[in-house]
């Protein structure tokens, strides 16, 4: 890669980066606004998809607390996968910038 294609490469993966920061951020900070743990009545229905317990659940609030848990543990999921993500995005930026001051330690021939 040129110089010119490693600085781009460099700042498009510290925008990667800095994406994947922001999403962490706010998938934290969701996290926290939501219920987590499943009260007995409804511990049967962790890991159902919401369609199934729309009409297996008569109370509108134990529905709407269900859909709660089942967002928070889907948002679990989604912050380890993002976390995951960001790993890979920075390991990807180190590298370049590794390659960025092998080409300017060059030396002009």
């Amino acid at each position: 890669m040129t110089k010119q294609q490693l600085q781009e490469a460099i700042e498009q993966r510290e925008s990667e980066v800095s994406g994947y920061q922001v999403n962490i951020d706010n998938y934290t900070r969701m996290i926290a606004e939501l219920p987590c743990e499943w009260p007995d009545d409804l511990i049967d229905f962790k890991g159902k998809e919401i369609s199934f317990i729309v009409g297996a659940v008569e109370s509108e609030t134990a529905l709407n607390l269900a859909a709660d848990l089942i967002f928070h543990d889907k948002l679990q999921i989604t912050l380890r996968t993002e976390r995951l993500e960001q790993r890979k995005a920075l390991l990807v930026l180190k590298i370049h910038k590794d390659q960025l001051e092998e080409h300017e330690n060059v030396l002009p021939q």
